[in-house]
């Protein structure tokens, strides 16, 4: 058996060449994007590539032949990458994205619900100097702020108890609308019923269909009936309005204190820590100083390691990934389109060159938006 020392000694020998022949093959992949930079040709040619596996591959069985196509898969990625890179940097035309760099005043927002609503305190704080304005539904303040009523419209999309808003991410594509700004709401939810109200007076509650799952455990261990309203201070002006002190409202304290509702539980929550994101969408595309956050969609080819090989390209480009969910489309059964949440800006360098490659190698690819993550409140 030989000795260890001697086997790490060829090991080092084997990486230096790797190492060379690595260097060398990017040197050739710049060649190739300067051919292409004259022809006008594809960076991606999925024929090739599978026509350069099965060739290099064969001979090779079993798990040797896999893991020597892993490989293989590899160094044709950073290829392409380095082309991507090269033709982006001669030709920044390319980018097929064009945002804003600059801020607009920001004179008019609008929120679903009424005053007192989460969404209302998040428009507040992003948006201090701005007039707010309500609306009933969510589809009305895309609707509107499509036609260029207001300048921004803010609406919740996750939460981190009750998860995904899938609504709102179906709006905003139906709609063409971009986040340009985002905010993370805390929720702490009251137990708000008209004065004279006991908790065991209470027997139903009502709130956002969000909301009450949020407080599932505080529901049931009362034993109380639920009924969902549009929103969080809708319910509460509902509770107002009839008096019935067996009917009470989740809501916010601002909410309750707004409708002349007695507090007879604060934090009712069963998490603790729970949070409500929302986002603050216009027409426009913006690339801003500060932005740290972008978020895309996409839909996918039907073959396997489609969504592998989207996932390898943001690591390939050093790119972490805060999150990725799927929504079906609605006309095409049993087919997604995926949202990624990633860190960086449009105005990166990597991140440009990334969205040129997935744009010209995906059937379909949008720029949901660029923003920051968590802004100060009062900050925009």
């Amino acid at each position: 058996m030989r000795d260890l020392n001697d086997i790490r000694r060829d090991i080092n020998a084997a990486d230096t060449q790797l190492r060379e022949l690595f260097l060398r093959r990017m040197a050739l992949a710049l060649e190739v994007a300067e051919n292409k930079a004259r022809s006008g040709g594809k960076v991606f040619q999925p024929g090739r590539e599978a026509e350069i596996l099965q060739s290099r591959a064969e001979g090779l069985e079993g798990g040797l032949r896999r893991k020597y196509v892993s490989l293989l898969e590899a160094v044709i990625r950073k290829s392409r990458e380095c082309q991507y890179a090269e033709l982006l940097s001669r030709f920044p035309e390319r980018f097929p994205f064009a945002p804003e760099t600059a801020a607009r005043p920001v004179r008019t927002v609008f929120y679903q619900g009424v005053e007192g609503a989460y969404a209302h305190q998040a428009a507040r704080a992003l948006f201090p100097g701005a007039v707010h304005e309500s609306l009933p539904t969510w589809d009305e303040v895309f609707r509107r702020v499509h036609a260029g009523e207001a300048d921004m419209g803010v609406v919740p999309v996750e939460n981190s108890t009750a998860g995904t808003v899938n609504e709102v991410y179906d709006l905003m594509l139906g709609y063409d609308l971009f986040i340009n700004r985002s905010y993370i709401q805390p929720v702490v939810h009251c137990l708000a019923a008209p004065p004279g109200a006991t908790l065991a007076s209470v027997s139903c509650v009502c709130s956002h269909p969000h909301a009450l799952p949020q407080c599932d455990g505080f529901i049931k261990s009362h034993g109380y009936c639920t009924r969902t309203e549009p929103n969080t201070a809708v319910a509460a002006e509902k509770v107002a309005a009839a008096g019935d002190r067996s009917l009470a409202a989740i809501c916010s304290r601002e909410a309750a204190e707004r409708n002349g509702l007695s507090v007879l539980a604060e934090g009712v929550n069963d998490v603790g820590c729970n949070e409500t994101r929302f986002i603050a969408v216009s027409p426009r595309l913006t690339a801003l100083p500060g932005d740290d956050r972008v978020e895309i969609c996409f839909s996918l080819p039907n073959q396997a390691g489609s969504l592998n090989s989207v996932l390898s390209a943001l690591a390939d480009y050093g790119i972490d990934m805060t999150e990725i969910h799927s929504r079906p489309i609605k006309d095409s059964p049993w087919c997604y389109i995926f949202y990624v949440d990633f860190t960086g800006s449009l105005l990166d360098d990597d991140v440009r060159a990334l969205l040129y490659q997935l744009h010209e190698e995906l059937p379909y690819l949008k720029v949901l938006g660029s923003y920051r993550a968590r802004p100060t409140e009062g900050a925009l």
